[in-house]
């Protein structure tokens, strides 16, 4: 029993990761008479809102979309978005991330693990200082570091590939609170559904 779940386990963790081009069923044998069928994630469904005063804050997020419809993981993502910075924005950015995942009736939270999941990020700007803009943001002339100088932005359509299962299937939440200076930049909550 230990090796049959200990390969399952693997093969799991490979499908998961390895099969960026993968069907939406892959279906592997670990014994001959056991067929194992394993289903991409999908993204079901997601809603997003602005959970603070869009009149008081310093970002306001105007549209946001997801494509295509639905979303299976691992596989492309295309998005959009546009939004409005009221005033320039520096650091220090705070972050108060919230990821939940509903268990039963119940939400759970996800713990900070790697700076990932329910996590305080006291400055985001240092965080950022040393990534490289997308070059479909710069063109766009989207900004992906600090400062956030105001203005209104707009990202057109941009696609990513996406190669492993973000999420197991089931119901999450998450949510932002972005400060700077004590002043509200936005509060973000999105809920999205797994199948």
């Amino acid at each position: 029993m230990k090796v049959f779940v200990s390969a399952a386990l693997v093969a799991l963790v490979t499908c998961a990761i390895g099969l960026p081009f993968a069907p939406e069923v892959v279906k592997f044998s670990i014994f001959e008479e056991e067929e194992v069928v394993i289903r991409r994630p999908r993204l079901q469904s997601y809603t997003y809102k602005n959970c603070g005063s869009p009149d008081k804050e310093l970002f306001n997020l105007i549209s946001l979309n997801l494509s295509p419809d639905p979303l299976s993981f691992p596989g492309p993502l295309s998005v959009n978005f546009s939004g409005q910075i009221k005033s320039t924005v520096d650091a220090p950015l705070k972050a108060v991330v919230y990821l939940g995942k509903k268990v039963g009736s119940t939400w759970i939270k996800i713990p900070c693990i790697g700076q990932i999941g329910s996590c305080t990020y006291d400055d985001l700007c240092s965080s950022l200082s040393n990534i490289q803009c997308p070059p479909e943001f710069v063109s766009a002339g989207v900004p992906c570091k600090c400062p956030f100088k105001a203005g209104s932005y707009k990202l057109p359509t941009v696609n990513f590939d996406v190669g492993a299962a973000v999420f197991p299937p089931g119901d999450y939440h998450g949510q932002a609170n972005l400060t700077y200076n004590n002043a509200l930049v936005g509060c973000y909550e999105i809920y999205v559904t797994f199948a």
